[in-house]
């Protein structure tokens, strides 16, 4: 698609107020449930599908294994999974990482709201909610019904935005612990890799960002505090708090967070490219500023 198409593409969603279909024609096909054991609202581009869900206490899927890549990111409540032998408490400010093909139960242990990120490819196609399988009356997970994979106990729960450091033992994905992200951003914060999929919570202070970039991987924001301004495709964004920017492969863009304050943003990225992509200009030489900021100002 050309650069002039995708200047008449919508690129940012609500996921809290989607409204009505858009009249423009959309980067991303979007899908929402106001109903049933999974409400929310979903974002789907041609790697990877992000939404934002809420789940009702006692909420849940029995033993599935999907062919899908999963990353859920709970914001408030907690959820309870079977996976890999083992009952595994997620609670807020968590991700639970499920590897494709790895058989887990999920249950909402209160009223949940989470990020839900699924990898999509030839053998995971289908949407978030015809993936999710959840009724509203799950069976209680008390005991593990799934059996352990092999001899070493892993880590599939991660305090993600308080990754400063590898932690000990096996770990389902790859830790990218706390740190500035390129030298052409004010991007900080922690990652996790799995093998579709890059997720992790990102730090920008305020008034500053990225300068103009693209990389040949998809890219999805969710803004989760403060708010963040920019430009995809030369159209300009102003993002409050749980809208969702999508970025497809090979577009140029550019975030910042607005003069109000920081901002703090969920990333998810295929894992065809890294976690950072060259700045249009070819030089990485530090992060781009509101005027009246800069590193002289003390951001």
């Amino acid at each position: 698609m050309s650069a002039t198409e995708q200047a008449q593409h919508r690129h940012v969603y609500d996921l809290v107020t989607p409204g009505p279909p858009p009249a423009v024609a959309c980067s991303a096909r979007l899908d929402q449930r106001s109903s049933g054991a999974l409400c929310g609202v979903s974002v789907e581009g041609a790697r990877a599908s992000v939404a934002l869900l809420q789940a009702r206490r006692g909420a849940g899927c029995a033993v599935q294994v999907s062919a899908a890549e999963k990353f859920f990111f709970v914001l408030e409540g907690a959820l309870t999974a079977d996976l890999d032998g083992r009952l595994h408490e997620v609670p807020a400010q968590h991700a639970l990482h499920v590897p494709a093909g790895m058989p887990h139960a999920l249950r909402a242990a209160g009223d949940t709201r989470f990020i839900l990120a699924l990898s999509r490819n030839a053998a995971a196609v289908t949407g978030v909610f015809d993936d999710a399988g959840w009724v509203e009356h799950a069976n209680a997970v008390t005991q593990p019904v799934t059996r352990q994979s092999g001899d070493a106990v892993t880590r599939y729960v991660y305090p993600i935005d308080e990754l400063n450091a590898v932690p000990p033992g096996e770990s389902s994905a790859k830790v990218v612990p706390k740190n500035f992200v390129s030298g052409k951003s004010s991007s900080f914060g922690a990652a996790l890799s799995g093998a579709a999929l890059h997720v992790g919570v990102i730090h920008k202070a305020r008034g500053s960002g990225a300068k103009l970039h693209t990389h040949p991987n998809e890219q999805f924001n969710v803004v989760l505090e403060g708010r963040l301004l920019g430009e995809i495709a030369t159209v300009p964004m102003d993002v409050a708090p749980y809208g969702l920017v999508h970025m497809p492969a090979g577009v140029p863009h550019c975030t910042m967070a607005s003069a109000d304050g920081d901002i703090a943003v969920f990333v998810v990225k295929d894992t065809s490219h890294g976690l950072s992509g060259p700045p249009v200009d070819g030089i990485e030489d530090g992060p781009r500023y509101l005027p009246g900021f800069g590193p002289r100002a003390g951001v």
